[in-house]
């Protein structure tokens, strides 16, 4: 069996709107969700399937799916469960805090 010494190299990710490589290991500041991200985890939060949400918002699935990958990059999170726990977290604090 051979083994290899192998040095571990940061993590580079890629913009995905203009395609610039940054390193993921940088601290990042969390964005703030456009309206529309926002309408569609309110959405996701109320348990509706993406046909629902593009029927609600006058969008195709697809365009659900792509403000989907946006919101869960933003965010750093991989699924509409942890969406969902975000928005009622948020949604908490900001009742809680004023």
């Amino acid at each position: 069996m051979i083994t290899r010494n192998l040095q571990l190299l940061p993590k580079v990710v890629c913009c995905s709107l203009c395609g610039r490589d940054f390193d993921a290991t940088e601290s990042k500041v969390v964005q703030q969700l456009s309206v529309r991200e926002t309408q569609v985890a309110d959405l996701i939060q109320q348990a509706k399937s993406n046909k629902e949400i593009a029927y609600e918002l006058g969008l195709t699935t697809g365009t659900v799916k792509e403000y989907l990958f946006h919101i869960f990059r933003k965010l750093g999170i991989s699924n509409r469960t942890e969406l969902a726990l975000w928005k009622r977290d948020s949604a908490a604090k900001a009742a809680f805090s004023g």
